[in-house]
């Protein structure tokens, strides 16, 4: 059975992976290897680069002694793989995924890993005795372990570019003693070598290659001091600044380049201990000067290329200081700022062939310049040259060697044959095609015109001039004919410039480039000329200033035009790097940086754009090189519309590309509540702990059942005594109180002037309960229950519901009550308890209550459904996309399906907004004729007003459903919803100081201040801040004035009880009372039915048996 169980894995595992086999979690596929590779000479050689390889291929031949593998997709090789090749010499596996190292055999030679991504080489090099090369070129190897190497002693080739190495020291290397090349170039982090990190193999080492090493500042000097061997040393394109001399110790010393170093200043010292050299290459460097000495104890050989430095002089006795002379026969000048030459600055340089000028701002060339040279070729090109009047030579003519003379791009207008004479027979003038005299006609010289875009060719044996040439502007392949092969250096055209190895085009913006031959000097973003401050070219390779536009409406034309079409002006942006810029939007809006940027408070949405793209476009803007993406250079999609958010600070825009919400936040104009938090009045607040949730309702009940002993109380000892009871006065009082926090508790939610501070949100949080609305009540434990979450469709739901299940409960309760009393009386053969109709009217108060605490809130939840409360807001800029929205919660889509059906129940249920103040409107009225009895359960809606004005109760009921209907509906963002609602605020403020309809005096004032306060609050809301006010000042002010007028009414309510209850419970009398009267209230219940029928008649006080009321 764990065979079976055994093998079922393996064949899973097998599928799973596509028909590979998993060996030490790596997989090998099960394609032959000769299958998917050449194997070619008897299976001797196996080429298996550029055939997608994801995997190792199966049964590679054992005979295998070269086996390529390049350019594939491999990213796991066994450790073991290649143990059995016992006879594989040559094995190359870059251009693949690998991240780890293997073992090789002993007999692999030459070894290429380059560009993977392996990040320790050590298990290459356990078993190296053979090894004689190895490649390990752009790998993120940060580390070399010296002590899990083993000596490799025939390794003589060694390639570490662009490994992460940031220091050498002398146990990196230590394990190949061998080395004579050591190739670490274009390696990013290096940044120090110590003085004996070569030591281990100097002896051997000939040539070595720390170019592109530009972390590297320093070199010390005695690192090659043993290296006695060393014949090439390049450390081009490196940070060094000074150079010690000891590093040019070694007598093979042939070849050294420095260029693109940082050194502007040589000393005479600097290659003192150079006895001679064959190539050196100083160019680009930055050179100020050079001192005439400094080659007083080195002979020159075939090169010295100083090109593109800033000398301005070259000393008169710099090659003649050196009394073994030179055999210097290339000498490049070019590209400096050389303004004349002196008459015998190359006397000396007796096997001088080449001499390059070109690049400087020469006039005028010396009699005699030339005079000892065998010069052949004379570059003088891009000079400002006005004659050529005076020989070159002292010499007799038959004895010139001058074949070749380039002077294109010079203003020269004269041609004397004097200076012709100094051309062998057969040579050859290219000039360019402008006025020029030539006084004599010169049949043996040739003197070509050429245009100023002519692409001169210069073809070369000399490695290192190719390499200076390919620096300065011109791009050289190699050929060959015969036996022998050179390189053709061709120059880069107008509208390029040239970077080493290839010419570029001049890049869009304000450049351009109209002379040929031109390259990219130390110092310069590029080799383009700039276009006048406003003008750019709108396209990439502009070859003459005539290509330079002006730039287009919104941009600043004071500037260079850079890489863009000119920098936009202040509040101005742009949707496309080359085109015109845009005013900002007046209101949301933020251009810095020439990008629409989203602003705090507000809100866009990019549903219908790629957010991605336009990221990429505004990151790309704030890239003023070169090296911006192209292909970001423009966003062609509509941007978002800007929206004010209903609550400013919830939109915090941290991100004002995207845009991000407050935390707590989230949803549509961030406007609805994140995980973890609930909503209170329009702000989101952090859910509480379990148990802070049990303690807080465990409070607010007790605090509750605390109220009701105290009316249980209070009323009995009122029992008997004329007057209103407390029940009377808790229920009008409640009612107010009620009434008020009902409708600001709307309007709180519909607010979007302020912000509520923490201390504000809590106080919101005691009103939100007090206002008792029955879905905001339940909404807290849907923090911890995620299945509870509200929406208005919930709401709509509980509250509709409430309602009926309300009279369904009452209902039921009194079916029981009469089945009960029914039943007593049938099976005792007693009359029906009397008792029975003193309950029913508890439980038709209790209904008739509920019916009106919940009646503002059901309309609440019916109104937020109406279609007004849908409001449509556009998502793009032209307005082509647009939502509608249910504004009490922007998380619902008004065109959906589901909206539709809720929105036709919301207006089939309107009837209820009508139907129960109709219903009481006309009970109020039946029994305000004095013909019947006022029931106790309907008494509590007139009991505290005066006669005549039974039907009062009603009319504040219009009032909070009506100020409630615009504010849901409308929102208090609506010009009409702050006139109708200030307006009914005031006409029903009118009234009740008017008509004085209550009896009661300090009810009468406790109504007229509650009125008071909506009407202020209304107003303070309504007024909007000034432009010279700090606006969190604003609305701090706002949030204190706002929660003051809202806790007045509420202070002034308990006021008077609070200070009863606190006297009361300073005597401690309360609890002995409230002790007795339980134990007295249940022998009352086992007393007579008179008892029982006196105790129901005086629930509501004395007066219970008279008419509701005196009308006239």
């Amino acid at each position: 059975m764990d065979r079976l169980i055994l093998f079922l894995v393996i064949l899973g595992s097998y599928l799973h992976n596509g028909g590979s086999v998993v060996t030490d979690e790596c997989i090998v596929s099960d394609l032959e290897a000769c299958d998917v590779c050449s194997c070619l000479n008897g299976g001797k050689e196996v080429g298996c680069e550029n055939v997608n390889l994801t995997a190792l291929p199966a049964n590679i031949p054992k005979q295998v002694v070269i086996l390529n593998l390049k350019n594939n997709r491999v990213a796991c090789v066994p450790r073991d793989y290649f143990m059995n090749l016992s006879k594989l010499q040559k094995l190359d596996i870059s251009n693949n995924n690998l991240t780890a190292s293997f073992l090789l055999p002993k007999n692999v030679k030459e070894f290429i890993a380059s560009n993977n991504m392996i990040e320790h080489v050590e298990d290459f090099f356990k078993f190296c005795d053979n090894m004689t090369s190895a490649d390990l070129g752009a790998n993120p190897v940060r580390s070399i372990s010296t002590k899990e190497l083993e000596i490799c002693p025939n390794v003589n080739e060694l390639s570490l570019e662009g490994l992460l190495l940031e220091k050498l020291n002398r146990d990196t290397l230590v394990a190949f003693p061998g080395l004579n090349r050591l190739r670490m170039v274009r390696m990013p982090a290096l940044s120090e070598i110590d003085a004996d990190a070569f030591t281990p193999f100097c002896e051997n080492l000939r040539r070595l290659w720390l170019y592109g090493c530009k972390e590297l500042t320093n070199l010390p000097g005695p690192l090659l001091k043993n290296c006695s061997n060393l014949s090439v040393l390049d450390i081009s394109e490196t940070s060094i600044m000074s150079l010690d001399p000891e590093l040019f110790a070694s007598p093979l010393l042939g070849a050294i380049s420095l260029n693109w170093d940082h050194i502007s200043d040589l000393s005479k010292e600097t290659f003192s201990f150079l006895g001679s050299i064959k190539s050196l290459e100083m160019s680009t460097m930055g050179l100020v000067n050079i001192p005439s000495d400094i080659f007083v104890n080195t002979s020159l050989g075939y090169l010295l290329d100083l090109a593109g430095n800033n000398l301005e002089t070259i000393p008169p006795d710099l090659f003649s200081s050196n009394p073994s002379g030179h055999d210097l026969q290339l000498l490049v000048l070019s590209g400096n700022r050389l303004t004349a030459i002196s008459p015998g600055t190359f006397r000396k340089l007796y096997l001088l062939k080449e001499l390059y000028l070109d690049g400087n701002t020469i006039s005028q060339l010396p009699q005699g310049m030339l005079t000892g040279t065998e010069l052949q070729s004379l570059y003088i090109f891009h000079n400002n040259i006005d004659r050529l009047s005076d020989s070159l030579f002292d010499q007799p003519p038959e004895n010139n060697t001058l074949t070749t003379i380039f002077a294109q791009s010079n203003p020269i207008s004269e041609l004397s044959t004097t200076f012709l004479s100094g051309i062998v027979d057969g040579g050859n003038v290219v000039k360019s095609c402008d006025n020029v005299t030539v006084r004599q006609s010169v049949q043996k010289v040739s003197v070509e015109c050429v245009p100023e875009d002519f692409l001169m060719e210069i073809n070369t044996t000399s490695v290192g001039l190719r390499d200076s040439l390919s620096m300065r502007g011109l791009v050289c392949h190699y050929k060959k004919e015969s036996f022998f092969g050179y390189s053709s250096c061709m120059a880069c055209s107008v509208g390029t410039y040239g970077v080493p190895g290839y010419c570029v085009k001049c890049p869009k913006g304000g450049f351009y480039q109209d002379e040929v031959g031109q390259y990219s000097r130390q110092g310069y973003e590029n080799g383009c000329k700039h276009c006048n401050a406003g003008n750019y070219v709108p396209f990439e390779g502009g070859s003459s200033p005539l290509d330079c536009k002006v730039c287009p409406d919104g941009t600043d034309r004071e500037r260079n035009a850079s890489y863009r079409a000119c920098f936009c002006v202040d509040n101005y942006f742009r949707r496309d790097r080359f085109n015109s810029c845009e005013l900002c939007p007046p209101i949301g809006a933020n251009c810095s940086g020439e990008a629409l940027r989203i602003r705090r408070g507000y809100y866009w949405n990019w549903a219908f754009s790629d957010i991605d793209r336009y990221r990429n476009f505004v990151e790309n803007l704030a890239t003023r090189n070169d090296s911006y993406d192209r292909s970001a250079s423009s966003f062609g999609q509509p941007l978002p519309w800007i929206h004010t958010c209903p609550e400013p600070l919830t939109c915090e825009n941290n991100d004002d590309i995207l845009g991000s919400c407050k935390e707590g936040y989230t949803g549509w104009m961030c406007a609805s509540c994140d995980d973890g938090f609930f909503a209170i009045l329009g702000f989101c607040r952090q859910c509480p702990d379990v148990l802070v949730f049990v303690v807080e309702i465990a409070v607010i009940l007790l605090i509750v059942l605390f109220l009701m002993i105290y009316v249980v109380f209070v009323h009995r000892r009122q029992s008997g005594q004329s007057g209103r009871s407390i029940v009377d006065v808790a229920l009008a009082r409640g009612k107010i109180v009620l009434g008020f926090y009902q409708v600001m508790g709307e309007f709180w939610g519909s607010i979007s002037a302020i912000y509520w501070q923490e201390v504000f949100q809590n106080v919101a949080y005691l009103i939100n309960i007090i206002q008792l609305d029955i879905s905001a009540v339940l909404v807290k434990p849907s923090c911890f229950f995620p299945f509870l979450g509200f929406n208005p469709y919930v709401e709509f739901i509980i509250g509709v519901a409430t309602p009926p299940t309300i009279i369904i409960a009452c209902g039921l309760c009194l079916l029981v009550i009469e089945m009960k009393a029914t039943l007593k009386s049938y099976y005792r053969r007693t009359p029906i308890d009397p008792a029975r109709k003193c309950l029913a009217n508890k439980i038709l108060t209790l209904m008739s209550l509920g019916l009106f605490v919940t009646y503002p809130s059901t309309c609440n939840v019916i109104f937020a459904l109406f279609k007004p409360a849908c409001v449509v807001f556009p998502i793009d800029e032209n307005k082509a996309k647009n939502v509608t929205l249910l504004r009490p919660d922007y998380s619902i889509n008004c065109s959906t399906a589901t909206h539709l059906s809720f929105e036709t129940a919301a207006y089939a249920c309107s009837f209820y907004v009508l139907a129960f103040p109709g219903i009481l409107l006309c009970l109020l009225l039946k029994f305000s004729r004095g013909t019947a009895e006022c029931p106790v359960w309907l008494r509590f809606l007139s009991e505290n007003y005066r006669p005549g004005f039974w039907f009062w109760e009603i009319i504040e009921l219009v009032r909070k459903v009506s100020q409630t209907l615009i504010i849901v509906v409308y929102g208090w963002d609506s010009t009409l919803s702050v006139i109708v609602t200030l307006a009914i605020a005031v006409i029903f403020l009118m009234l009740h100081a008017s008509f004085t309809p209550m009896k009661d005096r300090f009810e009468h004032y406790l109504q007229l201040a509650s009125l008071w306060a909506i009407f202020l609050n209304m107003l303070v809301a309504a007024v909007p801040a000034t432009n010279d006010e700090d606006p969190t000042d604003v609305t701090n002010v706002i949030g204190v004035l706002l929660v003051f007028l809202n806790l007045v009414v509420l202070g002034i309510a308990l006021g008077k009880p609070l200070m009863l209850m606190v006297k009361a419970l300073v005597s401690i009398k309360i609890l002995k009372e409230a002790t007795s009267l339980i134990r007295r209230r249940w022998l009352e219940h086992r007393s007579s039915e008179l008892q029982i029928n006196v105790e129901c008649s005086d629930v509501y006080g004395p007066s219970t048996s008279t008419p509701l009321l005196n009308a006239q």
